[in-house]
């Protein structure tokens, strides 16, 4: 497998040119050829009119084969694939759309340790609907929980969710565990946060066992902002009620009853991102051409130099498992004699954008979070200017 060329691909992120650019766990820039793909769609419609049958032809085409491309992604099937506005969107389809009882019980891992966008919505459901919320512990710095404890909570919970890589520590999860467990312990719903996995390692819904999984276009998969991906696999469709509902997602009979229709047109009643679609299609045929093996290697490669040269400050304190195959490409430390936010924002006049995050117990740590387009002289650069403000 080749490796990728250091510059080979700067030249379509025009931001390589002034910053280095390593918050790809917010958001990524955009390729060029995504902002081309973006362009041309808008003026074809204008072109041939926005609601011209031409037009209408040209978009089923453009959203057909996006699903092809997500659901090679994620090896599902293309009507299982939702289209959305982000990562929390998606949950809250799951969120909304259960007909909880009181009593009914959630699995979500850590509680706060888990990006609010996989937290909230558990946290609303037990305020208002009598839900039961059963928080598995955190047994370590990085975010891991017990296999154990886990088995013991499912028993007679509705839902288990959890994050895929954790947002603040990189810290991979075992998905694919949960997802047996889950399988041979409980009837219990399986929902994946993987807005810091889709993108930059592989993710296979089939093996995970999950019913639902969400994940954004505008992160690691470097498309537009506003449009986003929920998984809902075909035998768990029927368990949520759609959130919205409109001539796209359901039709009326005679008899005044209304019908959803299949999947996935019922959860997307007035979905018109569709300049967003364009720009995921590209997006996602850049990333595939790259191919996520090579992506992952280029990743893991800036970020392990990186990591190196900050666990030699003695100030700072490094977060993430040693094991590189526990870890995504995200690199996290808490400096002891800075605050983490100040250090950041120091580093961003410096044109070095990366981001404070939560780490727990209401700190904050640095997130470094470089994609394939950095290199690795931007990890020595960046990890020499920290240290000479340590």
């Amino acid at each position: 497998m080749s490796e990728i060329a250091d510059d080979s691909l700067r030249q379509d992120f025009p931001i390589t040119k002034k910053s280095i650019y390593m918050n790809n766990g917010a958001i990524a820039p955009t390729p060029l050829s995504t902002i081309k793909a973006v362009t041309d769609f808008m003026l074809t419609c204008a072109e041939a009119g926005p609601d011209a049958p031409s037009t209408f032809e040209y978009i089923s085409s453009l959203l057909d084969e996006l699903r092809t491309r997500i659901a090679h992604l994620i090896n599902c099937e293309r009507n299982e694939v939702v289209l959305v506005q982000s990562t929390t969107e998606g949950l809250n389809i799951v969120a909304k759309g259960i007909d909880w009882k009181t009593g009914d019980a959630i699995v979500v891992r850590g509680g706060r340790h888990e990006h609010y966008a996989n937290y909230l919505p558990w946290i609303e459901l037990s305020q208002k609907r009598g839900v039961k919320l059963r928080e598995l512990a955190i047994t370590d710095e990085n975010g891991y929980f017990d296999l154990g404890e886990l088995e013991k909570l499912i028993k007679g919970s509705q839902l288990i969710t959890m994050s895929h890589v954790l947002y603040n520590t990189g810290a991979i999860m075992p998905i694919e565990e949960v997802g047996r467990i889950v399988q041979e312990n409980s009837e219990a719903l399986f929902c994946v946060d993987a807005a810091q996995s889709v993108g930059t390692i592989p993710v296979d819904v089939k093996k995970i066992g999950c019913d639902f999984m969400s994940f954004p276009g505008f992160k690691w998969l470097c498309g537009p902002t506003g449009i986003g991906v929920f998984y809902c696999s075909k035998k768990a469709f029927e368990m949520l009620a759609p959130p919205v509902i409109g001539v796209e997602s359901a039709t009326l009979s005679d008899q005044n009853i209304v019908a959803y229709f299949d999947m996935p047109a019922r959860f997307q009643a007035g979905f018109r991102n569709f300049p967003g679609a364009a720009g995921l299609e590209a997006s996602l045929r850049y990333i595939l051409r790259i191919g996520l093996e090579r992506l992952r290697k280029r990743n893991m490669k800036v970020a392990g130099i990186f990591r190196e040269e900050i666990s030699k400050i003695p100030v700072v304190k490094m977060y993430g498992p040693e094991e590189e195959r526990k870890r995504s490409s995200i690199v996290t430390f808490m400096p002891q004699t800075a605050d983490s936010s100040t250090l950041v924002k120091n580093l961003e006049q410096n044109s070095i954008i990366f981001a404070a995050r939560d780490i727990g117990g209401g700190k904050k740590a640095v997130r470094a979070a470089p994609h394939f387009f950095n290199n690795e002289e931007e990890a020595s650069t960046a990890a020499s200017y920290i240290k000479s403000l340590l």
